[in-house]
């Protein structure tokens, strides 16, 4: 059961302002953090698992992976605690709206505005991979857009971190949700989950789903074992249509991107980044869409810019100093032939 608004946790310290979702773990809330006096979401580990051992376990490792994470595109938590019976999780608070709050509206956008989106979600989603971690559930709702419209990655409630933080037997259901299976890579419904090739199948399918205004594939939206049985065999079979008014080596790159056989995507995230920035460049106009197809971030996931390497500066005396020096080297022979003449 939710907790209700108003309630108090941690010593009156958090109040919980409204319930935002329900996943398989539990409840995240809104919740107004008064120490700091700033609001932040708190997320509970579902009651029923609050004395499972493992559960915990996992729980604080997953809230302590993401305390060490910091990248402007990867939502971090703060800090975890326990009360009212359950444990809790801090994680910072994106004032702004999800993806799929704008997927829902089955609006279109430029590449000039969706080329910068998924970009930085590269950089993000690389970076986690450089540290072991493996989101496995990059979908709209997951994509949370900050005032200034820039990209943050949220909930890594069930990411594959190494082999230190495992599958959990109690979310697999959860994995199989119809917002999620949307983008959801075939080998994925298999049970893989150690391949940073999965991640990069989902950023394509939010490539495409920002481009031509719908999922990649003509998914059945109901909740009928029927339904979800012919979304994973379009999942596991069927191949993206181009994008009308879509450049073709963008188009391609999305394709290579959501190839079904995880051996012909592109190998990681930094090359399938390279590639769109290629695909990209041409048909971006705005200085504001150029300046983001350049890495942003000290780890240069971007493209690896393709400039000859500028040769050593070189010293040049001002020409000022050589006359300066002319009228020394003429004092000096003035004076040693004064000094042979007086001999």
């Amino acid at each position: 059961m939710a907790l209700s608004e108003g309630t108090m946790l941690k010593d009156g310290r958090y109040q919980i302002v409204k319930l935002l979702a329900y996943g398989g773990y539990g409840f995240t809330y809104l919740a107004q953090d008064r120490l700091a006096n700033q609001q932040v979401v708190l997320k509970e580990l579902i009651p029923a698992l609050a004395e499972h051992t493992d559960a915990v376990r996992r729980f604080v490792r997953e809230a302590r992976t993401m305390q060490r994470l910091r990248h402007p595109n990867v939502a971090r938590a703060e800090a975890t605690f326990r009360d009212h019976d359950n444990h809790y999780m801090v994680v910072e608070y994106v004032p702004g709206a999800s993806l799929s709050d704008w997927a829902e509206r089955g609006q279109k956008m430029s590449l000039s505005q969706a080329g910068p989106i998924l970009l930085a979600l590269c950089d993000g989603v690389h970076y986690l991979h450089q540290r072991g971690i493996i989101h496995c559930d990059l979908n709209a709702s997951n994509v949370l857009l900050d005032a200034n419209g820039h990209p943050k990655l949220v909930d890594l409630g069930i990411a594959h971190v190494d082999d230190d933080f495992v599958h959990r037997a109690w979310q697999t259901q959860s994995v199989f949700a119809i917002g999620t299976i949307l983008c959801m890579a075939p080998e994925q419904l298999n049970g893989a989950r150690a391949d940073p090739r999965i991640d990069i199948y989902a950023l394509g399918t939010l490539f495409y789903q920002l481009l031509a205004g719908r999922p990649y594939l003509d998914f059945e939206m109901q909740h009928s074992p029927g339904a979800q049985a012919n979304n994973i065999f379009r999942v596991q079979n069927e191949a993206p249509q181009p994008i009308p008014g879509v450049p073709p080596a963008v188009m391609q790159v999305l394709f290579t991107a959501l190839a079904k056989d995880p051996d012909d995507r592109y190998p990681d995230v930094a090359a399938f980044r390279r590639a769109l920035v290629q695909a990209l460049v041409a048909h971006v106009p705005s200085r504001r869409g150029v300046q983001f197809l350049t890495p942003t971030h000290s780890d240069q996931v971007g493209l690896a810019a393709d400039q000859p390497t500028p040769a050593p500066a070189t010293f040049e005396w001002p020409v000022w100093i050589w006359g300066v020096l002319l009228a020394a080297n003429v004092a000096v022979m003035l004076l040693v032939g004064f000094l042979l003449v007086g001999t």
